[in-house]
């Protein structure tokens, strides 16, 4: 009964101030807000490259959690053996972004017209992140120690002219030597295992995971992990062709803000040690390196910025290493290939990680 009097009273009211507003649910409210404020993202398809390293970390799991289709995107994911190799399909736009390590080549690249920009961080050498590591082998230990003790020893990296080489120059200049005092022997990291096996090389400046892989085979010793050597440097960066920037800007933005959500669940799970959370990422990251969990549980992984910042300086200070080599032909401005405008675009769209 009390039904039947309430309608009439609010009906006088609703008369009595004028014609009624249409009465609109809370839930519908909600809802219409949340449709005009974030509408359906238009579908497109990213080609990417990338390398499957470890430092690929964000971008497998954005993808393995679904942050990518939010946004309406499909990763085409393009595997190269390096960051170099991706400099000519990016430079023409035939690939949208990638990810990688810098390099003179890319540098020169740049210095020439091509245009690609480095966009976020994909890897650095963050305090308590030194996935980069300088191991002797074993019958050598007690004579080598340190870098004053390398002079005229075969030291392997994984290329020429990378900034693994301009960190492993940094570490030898502690021991008042040069790149110059020793012979550099290039090998994929993989290789470098049985070369320290076989004594083909004295020392190997792998990353993970061949750096714990050789210690568990017990022909290398470590003799330091490079983020004392060059603390917070950068050694993997996302890269944008100029195409996809200028031209797709708004899928550059929404690439970026899932990325940086995977970046985010990475620091959450590696960070700041969050149970559930490590575990799905070790998962994720053994699928997508194609590596034993087991393994990944004891690597040092790489420094991942949650919020994509560049270092900058870093990228100078190799920049200028390579240059003085003679590797690189002239040293590029820095401020103009680094953009941060996707990855600040993201930040406000995702608030600041802390």
């Amino acid at each position: 009964m009390k039904k039947l009097v309430v309608g009439p009273v609010l009906i006088l009211a609703a008369a009595a101030c004028g014609a009624a507003a249409p009465t609109v649910s809370p839930t519908s409210q909600t809802a219409s807000a949340a449709n005009s404020a974030t509408p359906t993202p238009a579908p497109v398809t990213i080609k990417f490259g990338q390398v499957g390293s470890i430092s690929d970390a964000a971008i497998f799991i954005a993808d393995a959690k679904g942050y990518f289709k939010e946004q309406g995107i499909t990763l085409d994911l393009q595997t190269f053996q390096s960051a170099a190799n991706m400099t000519t399909p990016l430079g023409t736009g035939e690939l949208d972004a990638g990810g990688g390590a810098p390099s003179a080549g890319l540098f020169n690249a740049i210095g020439r017209g091509v245009n690609i920009r480095i966009v976020a961080d994909k890897g650095s050498l963050t305090p308590g992140h030194g996935y980069e590591a300088v191991i002797v082998r074993k019958d050598l230990a007690e004579r080598v120690k340190s870098a004053k003790d390398m002079k005229g020893l075969k030291v392997s990296i994984a290329a020429q002219d990378i900034v693994p080489e301009y960190s492993l120059d940094a570490f030898l200049r502690t021991g008042g030597l040069t790149i110059k005092d020793i012979t550099v022997v290039p090998l994929a990291f993989p290789d470098m295992i049985a070369a320290l096996a076989n004594k083909a090389i004295d020392v190997a400046v792998p990353t993970e995971p061949t750096a714990t892989r050789i210690l568990d085979a017990g022909t290398g010793v470590l003799i330091t992990r490079t983020d004392v050597v060059v603390p917070g440097e950068q050694t993997a960066v996302i890269l944008y062709s100029e195409k996809f920037a200028a031209q797709n800007k708004d899928a550059a933005v929404r690439f970026m803000k899932a990325y940086l959500q995977g970046a985010r669940f990475y620091n959450d799970a590696f960070d700041k040690k969050d149970p559930a959370k490590r575990k799905e990422a070790i998962d994720i990251l053994a699928k997508g390196t194609k590596l034993d969990a087991a393994l990944i549980e004891r690597v040092v992984l790489p420094g991942i910025d949650p919020n994509g910042a560049v270092n900058t300086k870093s990228l100078d200070a190799a920049q200028q290493y390579f240059v003085q080599k003679g590797s690189q032909t002239k040293a590029i401005d820095m401020s103009k290939v680094v953009d941060t405008s996707f990855a600040e675009a993201a930040v406000k769209e995702l608030g600041s990680y802390r």
